[in-house]
């Protein structure tokens, strides 16, 4: 970590901890249901929709013992712990266990159990969508924030995980641009990971499956003293075989070649009213990914021979991606007689590489590359919050934001006399174009939420943030170009960009009964604009805009047992920031207006003490009502595209599914040999297009995950057997219009199956 930033943070730590000490209290005791809002580890009930839960009675939030129904699920969807039941937004919530045994290991599958979740890779950058908001750009933030133990992750490259140590998982659809920001326009993914145990807790496991993959990690946890408790949790793992074959080098493709991940955690309980919770992570990636081939029905400018396998190639060079960075945070929370005082501090650090083939034929066309070193990105934060306690008809949230990041990128484009004699004509030599630039944005934002009691049952939330920002690059971009033996340098200094915006939230709810919930909410949820660093010649784009309209309902019914949430939407949505391209350089460019509604369910069950399903579904209308001047593209019969410009009002917004489907049904029952545990899990998705002209498709698809378990009769020994994409799906990750084709790479995983291991005492 750079010296200056460690500073940075260790003194923001220690001016929010003098901070906390500082202000006075009169109550040493502790309120559950005030707990600081990334408390929702150790003293939640099972937070997961189907998985099986213990069968003992379970309290209801009033303390009523309901015997064999459904444990409460608690989140932080509000910055505060409360009932999921009783928070008027559409949340899905899955706990780690439940995911591991649905077959999610990673962000990239996480519309198994998330309807109206989608997501792409592209140059490894992680692009979450929610109900068909998102970004498809590597280099800009995207509209669905990603939060890690309370921290913001800017980085999208650090969306590209696995998911060893989490403790919960919640999706929250719909703007949060008041509690989370000006980049949460789509939503949120809150994961919150196991925190530090006070008993020893000592786990490992390790498991292969049929492509020779190899994962083995730990977690370990424990006191270091009365008041000091610590975890360490170590995840690593190595794919022997790749998916597919490079038929000019011989290597494999979609091949993870390593991939390591680490987490400590301290948290020191300072004295009856102070906990400092202290966290550092890293992550070290490199894949073999991003080969492409010519989409379906189409061929590059360059013929190339048949391919056996949507994962093989043709290319001179093997594609990577590769990611190394991690960060430190340091979580304050003082316990005061009337609010939680929390103060959350973080910085982050990471380099991206990678190098990939546009449009792999036995004759290189052009190559984009980042060297080590080239892309690296640097964010810094500090948050502030005073949340109330939960037993009042008055409750409120208030604070301050503090965001600061500096982004890195040096891109390589190498063209080859092929590329030019496919489009313009036979050069004399290689050509080779570098973009270089540094953008530094800088932000603050308060923000204030309060929940009003009108009268029983009914509470009024109305919630505000004011975001500063701005953006500027950091001496300019640099475009160079080699021709000729010649080097041109192409400055370019635009002026800053700054916005000033505001954000809202109205919400009304009533309790229609201890188990009924109805609600209504506006909300406003903005995305901040940019410059175009990958292709300075274009203008900067402006910020997007998304009002929504909601209204829903949540139940629990027959004793508990069923649980079952609807929710309907309307976005006016504004401004979207849609990646295009002009030749074959990316550029983000506002695409007008479009109109979104649609419904979302979500239910789980617990049909017997053994068997229990969970399970929901979104349909969605989403097109574009005014789009002119958009990108498309006419097919070339002798190979590849010509871009045109098109009208695209009337069509579907890219990565929007009309339908989205999932069951998941758990059954657990106990031997004296031990317990077997059956896990079936599946999701229809609707079809999707991948660009605003509607050309690129993704067909409908279903994805099948299953596993059984059986665990010793002492619970420290745990053998699994699972399958995952059994129906051997294959799935486009990433593609684009390009003047040389269409390239297309299909990076989810095929059919795969395994055994683990794990080992546990505590």
């Amino acid at each position: 970590m750079n010296p200056h930033k460690f500073r940075l943070l260790a003194n923001a730590s220690i001016v929010s901890l003098a901070l906390c000490v500082a202000v006075p209290a009169h109550a040493a005791s502790r309120d559950a249901a005030g707990e600081p809002p990334s408390a929702v580890g150790a003293q939640q009930l099972p937070a997961s929709p189907g998985a099986t839960q213990p069968l003992a009675d379970v309290q209801t939030a009033a303390g009523t013992p309901v015997t064999g129904g459904l444990a409460d699920i608690v989140v932080t969807a509000q910055r505060r712990s409360e009932n999921l039941q009783k928070v008027p937004i559409v949340i899905t919530a899955i706990s780690g266990p439940q995911l591991a045994v649905s077959g999610v290991t990673s962000l990239a599958t996480l519309n198994t159990v998330a309807p109206g979740y989608n997501s792409r890779n592209v140059s490894g950058a992680f692009q979450p969508y929610l109900r068909g908001i998102g970004t498809s750009s590597n280099v800009v933030e995207n509209p669905v924030a990603l939060y890690i133990d309370g921290v913001y992750i800017a980085q999208q490259r650090e969306g590209l995980r696995e998911l060893p140590d989490i403790e919960q998982l919640a999706v929250l659809k719909g703007p949060q641009g008041t509690l989370f920001g000006r980049n949460a326009t789509g939503g949120v993914i809150q994961i919150t990971t196991r925190a530090p145990s006070k008993t020893l807790d000592i786990e490992g496991y390790a498991g292969i499956d049929n492509y020779a993959t190899v994962r083995a990690g730990a977690f370990l946890s424990g006191p270091l003293a009365d008041n000091i408790a610590a975890s360490l949790s170590i995840d690593y793992a190595h794919q022997g075989n790749g998916y597919g074959t490079n038929r000019v080098t011989g290597d494999d493709t979609f091949q993870l070649l390593h991939s390591l991940s680490l987490r400590g955690k301290v948290r020191w309980e300072l004295d009856g009213r102070t906990d400092v919770t202290i966290i550092g992570d890293y992550m070290d990636r490199r894949e073999r990914a991003f080969t492409f081939v010519p989409y379906d029905g189409t061929t590059f400018v360059r013929p190339i021979g048949a391919l056996s396998s949507k994962f093989d190639t043709y290319s001179q060079i093997d594609p990577f991606t590769a990611f190394k960075g991690g960060g430190a945070s340091v979580e304050i929370d003082h316990d005061l007689e009337f609010a939680k005082l929390v103060s959350i501090t973080s910085y982050r650090q990471g380099s991206t590489s990678y190098l990939f083939d546009d449009a792999p034929t036995p004759v290189p066309i052009f190559y984009v590359r980042v060297n080590p070193g080239n892309q690296p990105n640097h964010d810094f934060t500090q948050e502030i919050q005073l949340v109330s306690k939960n037993n009042s008809s008055f409750t409120y949230t208030a604070g301050v934001f503090y965001y600061n990041n500096r982004l890195a990128n040096q891109v390589e484009r190498d063209f080859f006399p092929s590329f030019y004699r496919a489009t313009v004509g036979p050069p004399t030599v290689n050509q080779r174009t570098d973009t270089t630039g540094v953008e530094d944005t800088e932000s603050v934002a308060p923000f204030g939420q309060v929940g009003i009691g009108l009268f029983t049952g009914t509470k009024l939330t109305l919630g505000a943030r004011w975001t500063y920002e701005k953006r500027q690059l950091h001496d300019g971009l640099i475009v160079s170009t080699r021709y000729n033996g010649a080097v041109v340098n192409a400055p370019f200094t635009p002026p800053a960009l700054t916005i000033r915006k505001p954000t809202w939230r109205i919400a009304l709810d009533h309790q229609f009964g201890p188990d009924v919930l109805g609600y209504v909410s506006y909300n406003r949820g903005i995305k901040s604009g940019g410059f175009n660093i990958l292709n300075p010649s274009n203008p900067a784009y402006l910020p997007e805009r998304l009002d929504a309209y909601e209204a829903g309902i949540k139940t629990e019914v027959f004793d508990r047992r069923l649980r079952f949430n609807v929710g309907g939407f309307y976005y006016n949505y504004a401004n979207l920031q849609i990646t295009q391209f002009v030749g074959v350089t990316q550029s983000i460019v506002n695409g007008a207006k479009a109109e979104l509604y649609g419904l979302d369910v979500d239910f789980n069950a617990r049909l017997t003490s053994e068997l229990s399903l969970s399970g929901g579904l979104e349909a969605l209308h989403a097109k574009f009502t005014n789009y002119r001047n958009a990108v498309g593209s006419i097919v070339r019969p002798d190979g590849g595209a010509t871009l045109i410009s098109i009208d695209a009002s009337g069509r579907r917004i890219p990565q929007a599914q009309n339908f989205v489907a999932s069951l998941s049904g758990d059954y657990q029952r106990e031997f004296n040999f031990g317990s077997l545990h059956y896990n079936l899990t599946g999701s229809y998705n609707g079809d999707y297009y991948i660009e605003a002209d509607n050309f690129l498709r993704q067909p409908a698809y279903g994805l099948l995950s299953s596993s059984i378990a059986w665990t010793s009769p002492d619970k420290h020994y745990t053998v699994s057997l699972w399958g995952r994409n059994l129906l051997d799906e294959r799935i486009i990750f990433n593609a684009s219009s390009q003047g040389v084709g269409y390239p297309v790479s299909y990076g989810q995983a095929p059919r795969t199956y395994g055994l683990t291991f794990k080992v546990g005492f505590r």
